[in-house]
Protein backbone atom coordinates (compact mmCIF):
# COMPACT_ATOMS: atom_id res chain seq x y z
CA UNK A 1 0.00 0.00 0.00
CA UNK A 2 1.06 3.64 -0.44
CA UNK A 3 2.14 5.26 2.84
CA UNK A 4 2.98 8.93 3.34
CA UNK A 5 5.17 9.74 6.37
CA UNK A 6 5.03 13.42 7.35
CA UNK A 7 7.25 15.06 9.96
CA UNK A 8 6.74 18.09 12.16
CA UNK A 9 9.42 19.44 14.50
CA UNK A 10 13.04 18.60 15.12
CA UNK A 11 15.73 16.65 13.27
CA UNK A 12 15.32 13.82 15.78
CA UNK A 13 11.72 13.47 14.64
CA UNK A 14 12.92 13.55 11.04
CA UNK A 15 15.37 10.72 11.71
CA UNK A 16 12.62 8.64 13.37
CA UNK A 17 10.34 9.24 10.38
CA UNK A 18 13.11 7.94 8.14
CA UNK A 19 13.30 4.84 10.36
CA UNK A 20 9.56 4.30 9.80
CA UNK A 21 9.99 4.70 6.02
CA UNK A 22 12.82 2.14 6.02
CA UNK A 23 10.78 -0.33 8.09
CA UNK A 24 7.76 0.03 5.77
CA UNK A 25 9.86 -0.41 2.62
CA UNK A 26 11.43 -3.53 4.14
CA UNK A 27 7.89 -4.92 4.43
CA UNK A 28 7.24 -4.25 0.75
CA UNK A 29 5.14 -1.10 1.06
CA UNK A 30 5.49 2.01 -1.11
CA UNK A 31 6.52 4.44 1.64
CA UNK A 32 7.67 8.00 1.03
CA UNK A 33 8.65 10.90 3.23
CA UNK A 34 6.40 13.91 2.72
CA UNK A 35 2.70 14.74 2.57
CA UNK A 36 1.51 13.24 -0.72
CA UNK A 37 -1.66 11.32 -1.72
CA UNK A 38 -1.62 7.90 -0.04
CA UNK A 39 -3.74 5.12 1.45
CA UNK A 40 -2.21 5.59 4.90
CA UNK A 41 -0.66 8.68 6.49
CA UNK A 42 1.81 8.52 9.36
CA UNK A 43 2.03 11.92 11.07
CA UNK A 44 5.08 12.30 13.32
CA UNK A 45 4.06 15.19 15.56
CA UNK A 46 5.70 17.92 17.64
CA UNK A 47 4.61 19.58 20.90
CA UNK A 48 7.53 21.88 21.74
CA UNK A 49 5.12 24.85 21.50
CA UNK A 50 1.36 25.27 21.38
CA UNK A 51 1.72 26.34 17.73
CA UNK A 52 3.57 23.10 16.90
CA UNK A 53 0.76 21.10 18.52
CA UNK A 54 -1.85 23.05 16.52
CA UNK A 55 0.04 22.34 13.27
CA UNK A 56 0.11 18.66 14.23
CA UNK A 57 -3.69 18.62 14.40
CA UNK A 58 -3.90 20.51 11.12
CA UNK A 59 -1.80 17.81 9.47
CA UNK A 60 -4.67 15.35 10.01
CA UNK A 61 -6.99 17.71 8.11
CA UNK A 62 -4.42 18.06 5.31
CA UNK A 63 -4.16 14.27 4.99
CA UNK A 64 -7.95 13.94 4.73
CA UNK A 65 -8.03 16.50 1.91
CA UNK A 66 -5.51 14.41 -0.04
CA UNK A 67 -7.56 11.24 0.49
CA UNK A 68 -10.94 11.40 2.29
CA UNK A 69 -10.88 7.59 2.69
CA UNK A 70 -7.39 7.37 4.16
CA UNK A 71 -6.30 5.95 7.49
CA UNK A 72 -4.21 8.24 9.67
CA UNK A 73 -1.64 7.03 12.20
CA UNK A 74 -0.49 9.74 14.65
CA UNK A 75 2.78 9.32 16.57
CA UNK A 76 5.25 11.49 18.46
CA UNK A 77 5.35 14.21 21.09
CA UNK A 78 1.92 15.77 20.55
CA UNK A 79 0.37 12.30 20.71
CA UNK A 80 2.38 11.57 23.85
CA UNK A 81 1.16 14.79 25.50
CA UNK A 82 -2.52 14.45 24.63
CA UNK A 83 -3.56 11.37 22.62
CA UNK A 84 -7.29 12.18 22.93
CA UNK A 85 -6.98 15.29 20.75
CA UNK A 86 -6.16 12.98 17.82
CA UNK A 87 -8.23 9.92 18.78
CA UNK A 88 -11.40 12.03 18.45
CA UNK A 89 -10.59 13.15 14.88
CA UNK A 90 -12.06 11.57 11.76
CA UNK A 91 -9.92 9.03 9.85
CA UNK A 92 -7.48 8.57 12.75
CA UNK A 93 -7.02 4.81 13.20
CA UNK A 94 -4.16 4.67 15.69
CA UNK A 95 -2.39 7.03 18.10
CA UNK A 96 1.05 6.23 19.49
CA UNK A 97 3.41 8.26 21.67
CA UNK A 98 7.19 8.58 21.53
CA UNK A 99 8.36 5.06 22.42
CA UNK A 100 9.27 2.60 19.63
CA UNK A 101 7.67 4.49 16.74
CA UNK A 102 8.54 1.80 14.18
CA UNK A 103 6.08 -0.52 15.95
CA UNK A 104 3.30 1.27 14.07
CA UNK A 105 4.24 -0.76 10.98
CA UNK A 106 2.23 -3.64 12.44
CA UNK A 107 -0.75 -1.34 13.01
CA UNK A 108 -0.60 -0.09 9.43
CA UNK A 109 -0.87 -3.68 8.21
CA UNK A 110 -3.93 -4.46 10.32
CA UNK A 111 -7.37 -4.33 8.72
CA UNK A 112 -9.23 -1.06 9.35
CA UNK A 113 -11.24 -1.16 12.55
CA UNK A 114 -13.89 1.17 13.89
CA UNK A 115 -12.33 1.63 17.33
CA UNK A 116 -9.30 3.90 17.41
CA UNK A 117 -6.24 2.26 18.94
CA UNK A 118 -4.19 4.26 21.45
CA UNK A 119 -0.75 3.17 22.61
CA UNK A 120 1.17 5.61 24.79
CA UNK A 121 3.73 3.30 26.37
CA UNK A 122 5.98 3.94 29.31
CA UNK A 123 9.06 5.78 28.06
CA UNK A 124 12.19 3.59 27.93
CA UNK A 125 15.08 4.10 30.33
CA UNK A 126 17.71 2.82 27.88
CA UNK A 127 18.25 3.46 24.18
CA UNK A 128 16.19 0.67 22.64
CA UNK A 129 15.42 1.29 18.98
CA UNK A 130 15.68 -1.12 16.10
CA UNK A 131 16.51 -0.45 12.47
CA UNK A 132 18.52 2.17 10.63
CA UNK A 133 16.85 5.11 8.93
CA UNK A 134 16.34 5.55 5.20
CA UNK A 135 19.05 8.08 4.32
CA UNK A 136 19.82 10.45 1.48
CA UNK A 137 23.26 10.13 -0.08
CA UNK A 138 23.89 13.86 0.30
CA UNK A 139 23.46 14.36 4.04
CA UNK A 140 22.56 11.65 6.54
CA UNK A 141 21.14 12.23 10.01
CA UNK A 142 22.11 9.63 12.60
CA UNK A 143 20.49 9.63 16.03
CA UNK A 144 22.94 8.98 18.86
CA UNK A 145 20.84 9.91 21.91
CA UNK A 146 17.28 10.54 23.09
CA UNK A 147 15.64 12.23 26.08
CA UNK A 148 16.76 15.07 28.32
CA UNK A 149 17.71 15.50 31.99
CA UNK A 150 17.85 19.31 32.07
CA UNK A 151 14.25 20.29 32.91
CA UNK A 152 14.64 23.91 31.85
CA UNK A 153 11.76 25.88 33.34
CA UNK A 154 10.28 26.77 29.92
CA UNK A 155 10.60 23.37 28.20
CA UNK A 156 8.19 20.45 28.04
CA UNK A 157 10.49 18.10 26.12
CA UNK A 158 11.84 16.08 29.11
CA UNK A 159 8.26 15.24 30.13
CA UNK A 160 7.50 13.91 26.64
CA UNK A 161 10.81 12.33 25.62
CA UNK A 162 11.88 10.96 29.01
CA UNK A 163 15.32 10.87 30.59
CA UNK A 164 18.52 10.90 28.56
CA UNK A 165 19.59 7.58 27.05
CA UNK A 166 22.51 6.96 24.72
CA UNK A 167 23.05 4.70 21.77
CA UNK A 168 26.07 2.41 21.83
CA UNK A 169 29.07 3.66 19.86
CA UNK A 170 29.35 0.46 17.83
CA UNK A 171 25.76 0.85 16.61
CA UNK A 172 26.29 4.52 15.70
CA UNK A 173 29.44 3.67 13.70
CA UNK A 174 27.61 0.87 11.89
CA UNK A 175 24.83 3.19 10.74
CA UNK A 176 27.21 5.97 9.68
CA UNK A 177 29.13 3.45 7.56
CA UNK A 178 25.95 1.99 6.09
CA UNK A 179 24.61 5.42 5.07
CA UNK A 180 27.48 6.09 2.60
CA UNK A 181 26.63 9.81 2.70
CA UNK A 182 28.94 12.70 1.84
CA UNK A 183 28.06 14.27 5.18
CA UNK A 184 26.65 12.87 8.42
CA UNK A 185 24.97 14.90 11.17
CA UNK A 186 24.97 13.33 14.64
CA UNK A 187 21.73 14.31 16.35
CA UNK A 188 19.66 13.75 19.47
CA UNK A 189 17.47 15.58 21.95
CA UNK A 190 20.51 16.50 24.07
CA UNK A 191 23.67 14.98 22.61
CA UNK A 192 25.69 16.71 25.34
CA UNK A 193 24.49 13.86 27.58
CA UNK A 194 25.81 11.21 25.20
CA UNK A 195 27.49 8.29 26.95
CA UNK A 196 26.84 9.40 30.52
CA UNK A 197 24.47 6.48 31.04
CA UNK A 198 26.61 3.90 29.20
CA UNK A 199 30.15 4.73 30.27
CA UNK A 200 31.06 6.03 26.80
CA UNK A 201 31.63 9.62 25.63
CA UNK A 202 31.56 11.96 22.65
CA UNK A 203 35.38 11.97 22.34
CA UNK A 204 35.33 8.15 22.24
CA UNK A 205 32.63 8.26 19.57
CA UNK A 206 34.73 10.50 17.35
CA UNK A 207 37.79 8.32 17.83
CA UNK A 208 35.69 5.37 16.64
CA UNK A 209 34.51 7.36 13.60
CA UNK A 210 38.05 8.34 12.59
CA UNK A 211 38.26 6.09 9.54
CA UNK A 212 34.75 6.65 8.16
CA UNK A 213 34.81 8.52 4.79
CA UNK A 214 32.20 11.20 5.51
CA UNK A 215 32.14 14.78 6.74
CA UNK A 216 30.95 14.72 10.36
CA UNK A 217 28.73 17.41 11.83
CA UNK A 218 27.33 17.78 15.34
CA UNK A 219 23.81 18.78 16.31
CA UNK A 220 23.13 21.22 19.14
CA UNK A 221 25.54 21.13 22.11
CA UNK A 222 25.63 22.54 25.63
CA UNK A 223 28.62 24.81 26.28
CA UNK A 224 29.62 22.81 29.37
CA UNK A 225 30.71 19.79 27.29
CA UNK A 226 33.19 21.80 25.21
CA UNK A 227 36.38 20.41 26.72
CA UNK A 228 39.96 20.15 25.49
CA UNK A 229 39.44 16.40 25.11
CA UNK A 230 36.39 16.85 22.89
CA UNK A 231 38.03 19.51 20.74
CA UNK A 232 41.14 17.39 20.30
CA UNK A 233 39.04 14.40 19.21
CA UNK A 234 37.33 16.59 16.60
CA UNK A 235 40.67 17.52 15.04
CA UNK A 236 41.32 13.83 14.35
CA UNK A 237 38.30 13.28 12.08
CA UNK A 238 36.80 14.97 9.01
CA UNK A 239 34.84 17.36 11.23
CA UNK A 240 32.70 20.27 10.09
CA UNK A 241 33.58 23.18 12.44
CA UNK A 242 30.06 24.40 13.13
CA UNK A 243 29.06 24.53 16.80
CA UNK A 244 25.43 25.24 17.60
CA UNK A 245 25.78 26.05 21.30
CA UNK A 246 22.48 26.30 23.14
CA UNK A 247 22.37 29.80 24.71
CA UNK A 248 18.79 31.13 25.23
CA UNK A 249 19.98 34.26 27.10
CA UNK A 250 23.17 36.23 27.67
CA UNK A 251 21.99 37.44 31.08
CA UNK A 252 22.83 35.41 34.19
CA UNK A 253 19.65 36.27 36.09
CA UNK A 254 17.49 35.14 33.17
CA UNK A 255 19.58 31.98 32.75
CA UNK A 256 18.99 31.18 36.41
CA UNK A 257 15.20 31.59 36.04
CA UNK A 258 15.37 29.35 32.97
CA UNK A 259 17.19 26.71 35.07
CA UNK A 260 20.07 26.71 32.61
CA UNK A 261 23.25 25.19 34.06
CA UNK A 262 25.86 27.78 33.04
CA UNK A 263 26.65 31.48 33.23
CA UNK A 264 27.28 33.85 30.34
CA UNK A 265 30.98 33.90 31.24
CA UNK A 266 31.21 30.09 31.17
CA UNK A 267 29.54 30.10 27.78
CA UNK A 268 31.99 32.71 26.48
CA UNK A 269 34.97 30.66 27.68
CA UNK A 270 33.64 27.69 25.70
CA UNK A 271 33.44 29.85 22.56
CA UNK A 272 37.01 31.04 23.07
CA UNK A 273 38.20 27.44 23.46
CA UNK A 274 36.48 26.51 20.18
CA UNK A 275 38.00 29.42 18.28
CA UNK A 276 41.45 28.62 19.59
CA UNK A 277 41.29 25.17 17.95
CA UNK A 278 38.99 26.04 15.01
CA UNK A 279 39.65 29.74 14.16
CA UNK A 280 37.09 29.92 11.33
CA UNK A 281 34.38 27.89 13.09
CA UNK A 282 30.77 28.97 12.88
CA UNK A 283 29.30 29.41 16.34
CA UNK A 284 25.50 29.72 16.27
CA UNK A 285 22.83 29.83 18.98
CA UNK A 286 19.15 29.98 19.86
CA UNK A 287 17.98 33.02 21.84
CA UNK A 288 14.66 33.43 23.65
CA UNK A 289 13.44 37.00 24.14
CA UNK A 290 10.82 38.09 26.63
CA UNK A 291 11.20 35.18 29.03
CA UNK A 292 9.15 35.57 32.21
CA UNK A 293 9.97 38.93 33.82
CA UNK A 294 12.80 39.85 31.43
CA UNK A 295 13.52 43.53 32.05
CA UNK A 296 14.92 46.09 29.62
CA UNK A 297 18.26 45.84 31.42
CA UNK A 298 18.31 42.03 31.20
CA UNK A 299 17.53 42.22 27.49
CA UNK A 300 20.30 44.80 27.04
CA UNK A 301 22.74 42.38 28.72
CA UNK A 302 21.76 39.68 26.23
CA UNK A 303 22.18 42.05 23.27
CA UNK A 304 25.62 43.10 24.53
CA UNK A 305 26.63 39.48 25.04
CA UNK A 306 25.61 38.53 21.50
CA UNK A 307 27.79 41.34 20.16
CA UNK A 308 30.67 40.21 22.38
CA UNK A 309 30.56 36.65 21.06
CA UNK A 310 29.84 37.81 17.49
CA UNK A 311 28.00 34.71 16.32
CA UNK A 312 27.86 33.42 12.75
CA UNK A 313 24.07 33.26 13.09
CA UNK A 314 21.39 33.33 15.78
CA UNK A 315 17.86 31.95 15.83
CA UNK A 316 15.53 34.27 17.73
CA UNK A 317 12.30 33.15 19.40
CA UNK A 318 9.83 35.22 21.44
CA UNK A 319 9.04 33.27 24.63
CA UNK A 320 5.87 31.19 24.38
CA UNK A 321 4.38 29.87 27.67
CA UNK A 322 3.93 26.10 27.59
CA UNK A 323 1.39 24.37 29.80
CA UNK A 324 3.02 21.67 31.94
CA UNK A 325 6.30 23.55 32.49
CA UNK A 326 7.49 25.27 35.66
CA UNK A 327 7.40 28.70 34.01
CA UNK A 328 3.83 28.38 32.78
CA UNK A 329 2.40 29.96 35.93
CA UNK A 330 4.89 32.83 35.99
CA UNK A 331 4.20 36.33 34.70
CA UNK A 332 4.65 36.84 30.95
CA UNK A 333 6.17 39.83 29.16
CA UNK A 334 3.89 42.00 27.01
CA UNK A 335 3.69 40.70 23.43
CA UNK A 336 4.51 44.10 21.93
CA UNK A 337 7.70 44.23 24.01
CA UNK A 338 8.67 40.72 22.94
CA UNK A 339 8.09 41.56 19.29
CA UNK A 340 10.24 44.70 19.54
CA UNK A 341 13.08 42.79 21.17
CA UNK A 342 12.83 40.02 18.57
CA UNK A 343 13.08 42.64 15.81
CA UNK A 344 16.20 44.14 17.40
CA UNK A 345 17.90 40.76 17.53
CA UNK A 346 16.60 39.93 14.06
CA UNK A 347 18.55 42.88 12.68
CA UNK A 348 21.60 41.70 14.65
CA UNK A 349 21.19 38.25 13.10
CA UNK A 350 21.31 39.67 9.58
CA UNK A 351 24.46 41.65 10.37
CA UNK A 352 26.15 38.60 11.89
CA UNK A 353 25.33 36.45 8.84
CA UNK A 354 26.62 39.07 6.39
CA UNK A 355 29.84 39.62 8.32
CA UNK A 356 30.43 35.89 8.66
CA UNK A 357 30.01 35.43 4.90
CA UNK A 358 32.34 38.39 4.22
CA UNK A 359 35.06 36.81 6.37
CA UNK A 360 35.45 34.03 3.77
CA UNK A 361 35.86 36.27 0.69
CA UNK A 362 39.03 35.19 -1.13
CA UNK A 363 39.15 31.82 0.66
CA UNK A 364 38.69 28.42 -0.96
CA UNK A 365 36.21 26.03 0.60
CA UNK A 366 34.81 22.56 -0.08
CA UNK A 367 31.07 22.88 -0.81
CA UNK A 368 28.60 20.00 -0.68
CA UNK A 369 26.44 20.49 -3.81
CA UNK A 370 22.78 19.94 -2.91
CA UNK A 371 20.59 21.47 -5.63
CA UNK A 372 20.58 23.78 -8.65
CA UNK A 373 18.15 26.68 -8.95
CA UNK A 374 18.08 29.63 -11.35
CA UNK A 375 21.37 28.56 -12.91
CA UNK A 376 23.28 28.39 -9.62
CA UNK A 377 24.29 25.41 -7.54
CA UNK A 378 23.67 25.69 -3.80
CA UNK A 379 25.43 23.93 -0.95
CA UNK A 380 27.22 24.34 2.34
CA UNK A 381 30.83 24.59 3.45
CA UNK A 382 32.01 22.69 6.49
CA UNK A 383 31.33 25.88 8.49
CA UNK A 384 27.70 25.72 7.29
CA UNK A 385 28.07 28.80 5.12
CA UNK A 386 25.57 28.62 2.29
CA UNK A 387 27.39 29.06 -1.04
CA UNK A 388 26.01 29.70 -4.54
CA UNK A 389 28.19 28.89 -7.55
CA UNK A 390 28.06 28.33 -11.32
CA UNK A 391 29.44 25.38 -13.20
CA UNK A 392 28.95 21.66 -13.56
CA UNK A 393 28.34 19.54 -10.46
CA UNK A 394 26.37 16.56 -9.22
CA UNK A 395 24.11 16.30 -6.21
CA UNK A 396 26.19 15.07 -3.29
CA UNK A 397 29.51 16.06 -4.88
CA UNK A 398 32.11 17.92 -2.83
CA UNK A 399 33.21 20.86 -4.97
CA UNK A 400 36.13 23.23 -4.47
CA UNK A 401 34.83 26.81 -4.60
CA UNK A 402 36.59 30.17 -4.22
CA UNK A 403 34.38 32.60 -2.27
CA UNK A 404 34.04 35.93 -4.09
CA UNK A 405 31.35 37.96 -2.27
CA UNK A 406 28.50 37.88 0.24
CA UNK A 407 25.31 36.90 -1.61
CA UNK A 408 21.68 36.46 -0.49
CA UNK A 409 21.72 34.47 2.76
CA UNK A 410 25.33 33.34 2.33
CA UNK A 411 28.09 33.84 -0.23
CA UNK A 412 28.77 33.48 -3.93
CA UNK A 413 31.76 31.70 -5.39
CA UNK A 414 33.55 30.34 -8.42
CA UNK A 415 34.07 26.62 -8.92
CA UNK A 416 37.76 25.76 -9.16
Amino acid sequence: MKVSVFTLGCKTNLYESCQIVAALCAKGHDAVHGLVPADVFVLNTCAVTGEAERKSRQAVERARKLNPDCRVIVVGCAAEKNPKQFADMSNVAFVKGVADKTAIVAEIERANVERVGVDVERLPTVFAENGFAAQERTRAFVKIQDGCNNFCSYCIVPYLRGRSRSRKIADVVAEVRQAHSAETVLIGVDISQFGKDTGESLPQLFKALGGVPTRLRLGSLEARVVTDELLQSLTEVNFCPHFHLSLQSGCDSVLKRMNRKYTADEYYRAVCAIRKVFPTAAVTADVIVGFCGETDDEFAQTEAFLNKVHFADIHVFPYSPREGTAAYAWGDVDGVVKARRANILGALKERFKAEFAASFVGATREVLAERKRNGLWEGYTKEYLRVYFEGEANVGELVGVKITEPFKDGAKGVKL
